[in-house]
């Protein structure tokens, strides 16, 4: 098959939609089939690379590096059409779906399109009003995805929330895979000494968080439970790991809740090289509600970590409560379960086996086969 892939994220910008678009063009490659990505420049200019498209953009303040491109038409375009692509699969709601548009129509080819984002979590980034933001976007899920042979959401939860806005297409749950080997390969004893060492980390006590940050992750509130922490095991380590738009008020908030000597900031990390930092930490923890299916939740499970999140629906089929961790609502229960793994060396054996298991429905050979049967499903009008 021929398959075009637009995106608005892409290799220039660090996402759970870069990745999962990345994997999945990895993938269906190695099946054998062709497939080019139709994306946003990083710069004013549009340019071709590798035999993919990227359409010049510029940078708008609704949220920290979102681009838009205003193209419709152009060289690159025409050399899409003439490559006559089979399917496309739109993989962002925004510029390239317009460009992408342009293509379903000249050909006259099916499409597909994936929700990544529980949108409801965002509306404060470009709606002062709640209620006229859900209202808007419930309207445009239905005008994005009502018109698609096919609806991919990552999990249960956003296949709910599409229901929800009575989105009329076929809705397809294909959970974004991971390449497993890369997390699961171990770090030696030294190059765990080292990391311990380089953030001054407690071994055996150290809990580890892998995100971008942003004030949607949720990570004061894992700040603000630090001190009950503490007060139940001083030698408690939290190492944060990512950057964003929201570090240096999560930065004051350590300041201001007196944790700064057990709380570490380690930064961006080289993709791969963060799976060193998973496996420095001993529980991985989470307080995000705005995931539709949270990557690094089964990054961490391939690196073998038990995990202590905020209760979400993301998390059916991921976290297996008093298996391979436990999920919170309360400060009470976040400590509980903190302290019930870091005591207890035997549940944290289990558990770090149970993580291992879970992680095997995630892997990327899985993801991509499941996608080339849909696409395959939709050229047959089986879809």
């Amino acid at each position: 098959m021929k398959i075009l892939i637009s995106t608005d994220q892409y290799e220039y910008q660090v996402s759970g939609v870069t990745s999962s678009v990345v994997l999945q063009r990895d993938e269906l490659r190695r099946l054998g089939h062709e497939v080019r990505i139709l994306a946003l420049s990083p710069t004013y200019r549009s340019f071709e690379k590798d035999g993919d498209f990227f359409i010049s953009s510029f940078h708008v303040p609704v949220y920290p590096d979102a681009r838009m491109s205003l193209r419709r038409k152009g060289p690159l375009i025409n050399k899409i059409i003439a490559w006559k692509p089979d399917i496309v699969h739109v993989q962002t709601e925004f510029s390239t779906r317009k460009l992408a548009t342009r293509v379903i129509r000249e050909l006259g080819i099916p499409f597909v399109v994936t929700c990544h984002t529980v949108y409801e979590d965002y509306i404060g980034y470009f709606c002062p009003s709640k209620r006229i933001g859900k209202y808007i976007i419930r309207r445009l899920s239905n005008r994005y995805y009502n018109p698609a042979n096919a609806l991919v959401v990552p999990s249960d939860k956003l296949r709910k929330t599409e229901q929800g806005y009575k989105v009329s297409c076929p809705i397809t749950v294909i959970p974004t895979g991971i390449e497993l080997d890369r997390f699961s390969r171990r770090i030696s004893h030294e190059e765990k000494e080292q990391l311990l060492a380089k953030y001054g980390l407690t071994p055996g006590k150290t809990l580890v968080s892998v995100c971008r940050l942003a004030a949607e992750k949720n990570l004061d509130e894992i700040v603000s439970y630090m001190p009950a922490l503490l007060r139940a095991d001083p030698e408690v380590m939290l190492l944060i790991v990512g950057d964003g738009p929201h570090r240096s008020e999560l930065e004051k908030h350590v300041r201001e809740a007196g944790v700064e000597k057990n709380v570490v900031f380690a930064g961006m990390i080289d993709r791969y090289e963060v799976y060193k930092y998973y496996q420095t930490g001993d529980i991985f923890v989470c307080a995000s509600t705005s995931e539709s299916q949270g990557l690094t939740y089964v990054e961490a499970l391939s690196s073998g970590l038990p995990l202590v999140c905020r209760r979400d629906d993301c998390l059916v089929g991921v976290l297996d409560n008093g298996k391979n961790g436990y999920q919170y609502e309360t400060e009470t229960e976040f400590v509980r379960g903190v302290m019930h793994i870091l005591d207890d060396r035997e549940l944290a054996h289990n558990m770090q086996l149970h993580s291992l298991e879970n992680a095997e429905g995630f892997g990327a050979e899985t993801f991509g086969r499941r996608m080339e049967q849909l696409y395959l499903d939709v050229l047959s009008g089986e879809i």
